[in-house]
């Protein structure tokens, strides 16, 4: 089976990802900072159980006592697992096979379920998540209230308790330090603007999330709609910006693509930054058609982008790496993953 990361998607030249998530909570439960830990093994084995006399193998099941801190880190750096769940030891992962969608268990909520899929495809996500939503529906009995909707640990969750988004790639934007303002906008219209990828000195590779923050008193269709309309129109400022930054100086611009491509494809040593830095061109390289792969096949950036990550590379390995050894190994898997070009 193909994994999401593999597949392409509507707009993929800037909307790398898109993502729904839905927060649940049981009744008869406190709220899942508050279970004791009897109650915690109960709604895990009641949840993980009930999945797999229906699904069977059709789902792998992660528990997180029995997953390393590393593994638990680079499920969190896949985007498979949150924080919350990554530091919480007595709770579970229900991941599909092909690795998009995640029904995380006594994480922030009881339940959040989650759909990932590569390009814009909010509408498609949802869809995918609310059936198995309607699954645990049936299974189980939803804290909700008739007036605020769906009972979430958060209140900025109460009412549909859906988080959309995407993921954008923006190097022109950025570059036209227009982010800011962009921001803003943004936030006017309820929408939530931050870097997918921080290590404190900023963004790494030009990559940010766009979601929505209004839960309340909001359809999830009208959640997408407007969502939606959004994204298209950062899209068009983004296409905008790329196409007069390369019509102003043509050769400057091939000039930096085409040598990040080879600092990707060729370096022996490659902290995080600077790969993130590099593949940024090189996604902008491909989208502008700079660069032309020599196989007729989708590149699989979801895919590369969390390979490359510190924990991910501590997997890959299975111990606990040096910088340095980290380094190495990313710009090994870089050599062998970054497809040609003619």
């Amino acid at each position: 089976m193909r994994k999401w990361y593999e597949q392409s998607g509507k707009n993929s030249d800037i909307v790398i990802s898109s993502r729904i998530r839905l927060a649940r909570n049981f009744e008869g439960y406190p709220f899942a900072g508050r279970l004791e830990s009897e109650q915690t093994a109960q709604l895990v084995n009641s949840v993980t159980t009930c999945f797999e006399n229906d699904f069977g193998d059709e789902y792998s099941y992660l528990y997180m006592s029995k997953c390393s801190e590393d593994t638990r880190r680079a499920l969190k750096e896949k985007r498979e697992i949150s924080s919350y769940l990554m530091n919480r030891k007595d709770g579970a992962l229900i991941l599909s096979k092909d690795e998009g969608q995640a029904v995380m268990v006594a994480a922030e909520d009881h339940i959040r379920i989650q759909q990932l899929m590569s390009g814009m495809n909010l509408e498609e996500a949802y869809d995918k998540v609310n059936k198995t939503d309607d699954y645990i529906d049936k299974h189980f009995d939803y804290a909700f209230d008739e007036k605020y909707g769906y009972k979430t640990t958060y209140p900025t969750n109460v009412g549909t308790g859906m988080r959309a988004g995407c993921t954008l790639h923006l190097p022109a934007l950025s570059q036209a330090k227009n982010l800011s303002r962009l921001s803003s906008e943004l936030g006017r219209f309820g929408v939530r603007f931050k870097a997918l990828y921080d290590d404190g000195d900023g963004s790494l590779g030009n990559l940010y999330q766009v979601s929505n923050q209004k839960t309340l008193g909001v359809s999830e269709k009208e959640i997408i709609s407007d969502l939606s309309t959004l994204v298209i129109q950062i899209i068009e400022q983004e296409r905008e910006q790329r196409n007069a930054f390369y019509e102003s100086n043509k050769l400057a611009v091939e000039d930096e693509i085409y040598k990040s491509y080879g600092v990707v494809k060729y370096a022996r040593k490659l902290n995080l930054r600077d790969a993130m830095t590099f593949l940024s061109m090189v996604m902008q390289g491909l989208s502008m058609g700079i660069l032309t792969l020599a196989k007729d096949e989708p590149f699989a950036i979801n895919k590369i982008l969390t390979q490359i990550q510190p924990a991910v590379l501590n997997e890959s390995v299975r111990r606990a790496l040096s910088v340095e050894e980290q380094a190495e190994i990313r710009a090994e898997y870089l050599r062998r993953n970054i497809p040609d070009i003619v």
